[in-house]
């Protein structure tokens, strides 16, 4: 009895201690002050996202047709698994928007048999992305400085002498981030068109919802 007593009461206060050490903020506990799991790596304030289908503006042969809707199903699939964020379909209740547009998709031959089959070759698919806030209108995939709406010019004093200068547009222009992703294709090893295709779109839904990731700021 002694010993259980003892160690029920070790537990009890390696459990208080634990409970006293992690608090919790919302979605996103922490532990000793530094935040855990995936809601650190993620803007807190984006709940859900709107991932409409993705464009193709590459010249698609035979192999490659449809393949947006493989690069849209990879990239739910890795926000629903990497993020925190709930991918949703209509865009009037969605925080953000995520567009995707494939620019072109090549294959390259690196390596030949002595039969002049080939031995390695890759499938390169290039990507231009555009993650946006909705409810502001910025652009958050990309770091580049976005000008600001509300901020605009004064008017100038009326000169006769000057000719008219057409009107700029205000409204800020969203700069996608592109993106290259390639998969590898061995066909000693039994790989394929399709499997090094499928390694390609793997590797963009990675690429894209690391960039999804909050930038790193000092304490």
């Amino acid at each position: 009895m002694p010993e259980r007593t003892t160690r029920r009461g070790f537990l009890l206060t390696a459990a208080a201690s634990l409970t006293a050490a992690v608090g919790c903020q919302g979605v996103c506990p922490t532990i000793f002050g530094y935040n855990v799991g995936n809601a650190a790596l993620y803007d807190q304030n984006v709940r859900t996202v709107y991932v409409p289908m993705c464009n193709n503006r590459a010249f698609q042969t035979t192999p490659y047709r449809g393949l947006e809707v493989d690069v849209t199903a990879a990239v739910v699939r890795e926000i629903g698994a990497k993020t925190p964020f709930r991918v949703i379909s209509d865009p009037t209740r969605a925080d953000t928007e995520l567009l995707m547009n494939i620019v072109d998709i090549n294959k390259n031959l690196l390596n030949r048999t002595q039969q002049n089959t080939i031995r390695e070759g890759e499938v390169v698919i290039t990507l231009d992305v555009l993650w946006r806030d909705l409810r502001t209108g910025k652009v958050l995939s990309s770091t580049r400085p976005q000008l600001d709406p509300n901020i605009l010019d004064p008017v100038p004093p009326f000169d006769p002498d000057v000719p008219i200068v057409p009107p700029v547009c205000d409204i800020p222009v969203g700069i996608p981030t592109r993106i290259v992703a390639t998969g590898r294709l061995l066909q000693e090893l039994g790989e394929t068109n399709s499997s090094a295709s499928k390694r390609a779109v793997d590797n963009l839904a990675t690429q894209i919802v690391s960039l999804m990731e909050k930038p790193w700021t000092l304490p």
